[in-house]
């Protein structure tokens, strides 16, 4: 192979060998390296997924009875006074809405629809319940919306039961057992489904 050069030739050719042997043990080296990286990322990515469902699982005390509700495909803003005609759900848990939505926390008095369904894109839980249900049970309500952030409450006249609990595609509807709340359903609906919309709102 190396006949007819000469030694400063076949010591050359050797120099030349010897490095592209040593450039593929570090193309090795490396490709070893970046597959330790990816491998890591990849179970430490899963890890943080599981422990966040894990973790947003705490203290979930029962079965869940509320039901997904279809979404719809349509979630464009529509000018503030309209209304918007086909919600598929009552109260509506995905659709057009509103530009703005409402602010957090406890409201005595209703809001619109077509606001309440901004906060539901904004991943929030919406709490609503009959005018004249039992002050015990609207105190229990007032108190679990100062506990969880990411909650509105409001009175809602169309609910077709004394409590709706509504987030982005959920819903569960139920009514009052004599004057005390379930509040273990209500806390769990939150847990379950706080910060399920498609915009995520701190």
């Amino acid at each position: 192979m190396d006949e007819g050069l000469t030694k400063k030739e076949r010591r050359e050719l050797k120099r030349e060998e010897k490095e592209k042997e040593k450039a593929k043990g570090a193309e090795k080296a490396f490709l070893k390296k970046v597959s330790k990286i990816a491998l890591v990322v990849l179970a430490a990515g899963a890890l943080a997924y599981g422990g966040w469902r894990f973790f947003k699982s705490q203290g979930l005390q029962g079965p869940d009875p509320s039901r997904s509700q279809e979404i719809l495909p349509d979630r464009a803003h529509a000018s503030v006074g309209t209304t918007v005609p086909d919600y598929n759900s009552n109260p509506p848990t995905s659709g057009r809405h509103w530009p703005e939505p409402t602010s957090r926390g406890v409201h005595d008095k209703p809001e619109a629809d077509e606001v309440m369904v901004h906060n539901l894109e904004h991943g929030e839980i919406w709490i609503s319940y009959k005018p004249g249900i039992p002050e015990e049970a609207k105190k229990a309500l007032e108190d679990i919306t100062k506990n969880f952030s990411k909650t509105v409450l409001t009175p809602r006249e169309k609910n077709p039961t004394d409590i709706a609990l509504a987030a982005w595609g959920r819903l569960d509807t139920f009514n009052l057992e004599g004057k005390l709340l379930d509040r273990a359903r209500v806390e769990d609906f939150i847990k379950r489904y706080r910060n399920s919309g498609p915009e995520l709102v701190p």
